[in-house]
This record gives C-alpha cells, structure tokens and sequence, in this order.
C-alpha cells in the first residue's frame, strides 16, 4: 500500500536521545539538565504524530513513511512507518525549507514507477512549531488538469482549485491527518474543494490551524440541509 512521506526538519520534534544528547541544549548544572530532559520527555512529537494520525481506533495505522534519507530506498520497507517514544532517528532534512521537502517528494511522484509505494500529492513536515503546539503543515500539490477537461467550477467561487503545478499549505492538529486525507484525497472535489480552496479562512483559528473535523462536519450538515 502506498503512504504519506513525513518529514521532520527541526531538531525541536525528534526525541530526546538526538535533541539533547547530541545537539547539547541542556544547561550546565545537573538540575537544569534534569528538567530539560523530563520536559522534553513529556512529549516527543515525532513518535506521537507518526501513532496518533487519527482519533478513531477504527481508522489504519500507520498513515506515513518517515525520510530519513534523501537517498530514497526502492522500496517502501526499507522505510520507517513509526517509532517508539524516545527511539532515535536521522533526518538530512533538518534545517531543510519546505520547498526543499517537496521538490524532493515531487521528483519521486514523478517516478511513479519506481516509487509506486509512495502516496502522490500530499506530504507532512513536522518543524519547530510542531514540537510547541501538535501540529504538522500538510502540502497537497495540484498538478495540471488534462488540456481537454474544463476546471470544475463552484458556486460562489469559480474554478476551483485555482492554479495548477501549485502547492496549498495547510497547519493542521496531528490527529486529523487521516481525515485531511480522506477529504482530499477519498472524496469527491465538488464536497470538499469549497471548504479548503474556497473559504479557507472560515475553519482556520487565529493561531493559523486549519480545524479538519470542523470543515468535515459542515459538509456533512450540507449534504443534510440539502436531503431534506
């Protein structure tokens, strides 16, 4: 099956054995030291998003691959699917942009071939702010519609989505990623484009976060509305 390539690019989201140990961020005195590691031991954001990719007990595990490498394998196994709380990883990714994170997963989309393991359109980062709050930036790439197939057009809204070769970030709670998925990726454009192409903002909180189940349940009042 294929899965979502998950990238972590700030020391901030890996655990302890690499964050403290290795970047030496701990202060001098023992008990400074102390604190800092059973803080950072509270919670250790990596592991969590790669088990906790939805709130539903029912919905698969294992939604991502991790990069570690910008080596790709050939095959998906040779890929992490998740980790152990305090369990070490590399990344060559640390410090990377975001830029860099996806033009490194487009090339492999464009291999499909060769990378048929690998989820097309959409990859999840984890950088500083994740480590902070719990949440990821999720890019959803839009490449360029057949010449011969008109843009799909939304009341209120014209085409939908608007350009195409295009990436569209969304910050989202780690486990809404399964539904950020199915919504995107599962369900038909004309239910949800409007919500995250069209009036984004209406489900985007001040701090930035796009609210996946927010948008997923006025859909789904919507569709009732409509029914009835």
């Amino acid at each position: 099956m294929t899965r979502t390539l998950f990238f972590c690019i700030a020391d901030e989201a890996k655990p302890v054995s690499q964050s403290v140990f290795n970047e030496g961020r701990h202060s001098g005195s023992v008990s400074g030291w102390a604190e800092e590691l059973e803080a950072d031991c509270d919670y250790q954001f990596v592991p969590t998003a790669l088990r906790e990719s939805s709130t539903k007990p029912e919905d698969p595990p294992f939604l991502y691959y991790l990069v570690e490498s910008k080596d790709c394998p050939s095959t998906g196994e040779a890929l992490r699917t998740r980790l152990q709380d305090g369990e070490s990883f590399q990344s060559d990714f640390i410090n990377a942009s975001k830029e860099e994170c996806q033009d490194w997963a487009l090339d492999k989309w464009l291999q499909p071939v060769k990378f048929n393991f690998i989820e097309q359109s959409i990859i999840a980062i984890a950088d500083e702010r994740s480590a902070r709050d719990g949440t990821l930036l999720m890019s959803f790439y839009f490449g360029e519609s057949a010449p011969d197939e008109p843009p799909i057009e939304f009341n209120g809204y014209g085409p939908l989505l608007p350009k195409g070769n295009t990436w569209y970030d969304f910050r989202i709670r780690h486990n809404a990623a399964q539904l950020f998925h199915t919504s995107l990726l599962f369900t038909e454009p004309d239910i949800f484009f409007p919500n995250y192409f069209g009036r984004p903002e209406k489900f985007t909180d001040e701090a930035g976060v796009f609210d996946v189940l927010k948008a997923w349940e006025h859909t789904e009042e919507e569709s009732t509305d409509k029914d009835e």
